[in-house]
């Protein structure tokens, strides 16, 4: 059973100071100066022709053994317009062990009473962390790749 929560989103548009080097640089910035368990690129897209590049990277972050911070980050850097525009969505992924002898009717009830009045008020506590964390990642964006 996995359960999905969205805790927020940010998008906003920057004046880039080097095109050239934003994707690298943001890319630097989520894989070495962040602390991320993990980075995946799920998609990137290179136009050359148009100056374009798009890309969709998902970061995850674990807080405990049940529940994950997902950042998917969508990029689109313009070239010849020295433009990154960048939206960011942070959820909060909950899985329960639904495998093997457990995944019955009655194990299903119990993991939806269990969330609803046990852990969901403790994991409720993380929202705030979440949406700092995607404020963060959006301020040192900033700081890196726009114009000054």
């Amino acid at each position: 059973m996995k359960i999905v929560e969205e805790v927020g989103r940010r998008r906003q548009t920057l004046v880039l100071d080097d095109p050239g080097r934003a994707y690298a640089e943001i890319r630097d910035l989520l894989e070495r100066r962040m602390s991320f368990d993990e980075v995946r690129e799920e998609q990137y897209f290179n136009d050359v022709d148009e100056g374009t590049i798009r890309s969709k990277i998902t970061t995850v972050e674990g807080y405990d053994k049940r529940t994950v911070e997902q950042l998917d980050i969508t990029l689109y850097i313009s070239k010849q317009q020295r433009e990154l525009e960048i939206q960011i969505r942070a959820k909060m992924v909950t899985e329960y062990n639904t495998n093997g002898p457990w995944g019955t009717l009655w194990w299903y009830a119990y993991l939806a009473l269990y969330d609803k009045f046990l852990y969901g008020k403790n994991r409720h506590h993380w929202e705030g962390a979440m949406e700092e964390k995607a404020d963060e990642l959006l301020h040192r964006v900033r700081e890196n790749v726009e114009a000054t």
